[in-house]
């Protein structure tokens, strides 16, 4: 039998200091369930937004780690850091000249559209194998290559020398870290990230998300599925089908099913009854939907 409570999404507003791998440690003693993923990676010095997949939605994170993010960071101007970030350690830059706020606004635009990003060497991106993060820190030259990334927004909100905040809506795999460092170069000052919150990945936001003490009075109340987002929300950047009974029994079986629907050629949609139970995600490819991702149900 499948534990309903255990099995969903959970948005997490993860703190300041642990790992996102600490996070699900954390979530599995907590829940006692060993299936357990998070979807996009939140380095140890940024908070918020961490969505998690409990049970058979890990198999969602693929598709759930691909959606845009929209992040608060503030950048330090004046000094530069060997990781990009305060973790540092930071050199100051000797007889820095201030910019106007007109010339930082103009470098943040000069960043929108689809740019091509290099991943900070302190990253976990793999080498041979190897996390880039490792070898930067026992000295080994990291040479990375570049990305390509999709800078849908970028705002302006505060600007005083050294320290400016920025709101930024971006593609998956976009490094902030490297933005921070890429506009020190561009405004001749040096720049590292002080400070990153996560406000929303796809269409799950802070609104959504607790912290590990409220899951913890949760779950201590049995009220776990509380804390839990309904799939329809955590796929809302994909297409909703919704299948009779007929249509279910054969998506779940694996066959391609026959369906009128306004997606576009080899769109991804989400595949729902009409309860809105999510029954998982198919391709719409030639008049049909073909089963990507098949989710048992209880």
């Amino acid at each position: 039998m499948v534990d309903l409570a255990r099995t969903g999404v959970l948005v997490i507003d993860k703190a300041k200091g642990p790992t996102s791998h600490d996070v699900i440690v954390s979530l599995r003693r907590l829940l006692q369930l060993r299936r357990i993923g998070h979807c996009g990676t939140l380095d140890p010095l940024a908070s918020g937004v961490l969505v998690v997949c409990l049970g058979r939605y890990t198999r969602l994170n693929r598709w759930l780690s691909g959606a845009d993010k929209e992040y608060e960071a503030e950048i330090c101007l004046g000094a530069v850091s060997a990781t990009g970030d305060a973790e540092g350690p930071i050199r100051h830059q000797a007889d820095c000249a201030p910019p106007d706020v007109q010339s930082v606004a103009q470098a943040l635009r000069d960043f929108m559209g689809v740019i091509d990003q290099v991943p900070p060497a302190h990253s976990a991106v793999k080498v041979a194998g190897v996390r880039s993060y490792k070898r930067a820190r026992r000295g080994d030259e990291v040479a990375l290559k570049p990305r390509r990334v999709h800078i849908h927004a970028m705002e302006l909100l505060g600007y005083d020398f050294p320290r400016l905040k920025v709101r930024i809506h971006c593609s998956a795999g976009t490094y902030v870290r490297s933005i921070a460092t890429d506009l020190g170069c561009a405004l001749g000052t040096g720049a590292y990230l002080a400070e990153l919150r996560r406000l929303r990945a796809g269409g799950l936001g802070l609104d959504k998300a607790l912290t590990l003490d409220q899951i913890a009075r949760l779950n201590r109340a049995g009220q776990i599925e509380k804390a839990l987002v309904h799939p329809r929300l955590a796929l809302s950047e994909l297409a909703a089908v919704e299948l009779n009974e007929g249509k279910l029994v054969d998506f779940a079986h694996g066959k391609a099913i026959e369906h009128p629907t306004g997606a576009g050629p080899r769109e991804v949609c989400a595949v729902f009854d009409a309860a809105q139970t999510l029954f998982g995600l198919a391709r719409w490819e030639k008049g049909a939907l073909w089963p990507l991702c098949v989710l048992r149900q209880p």
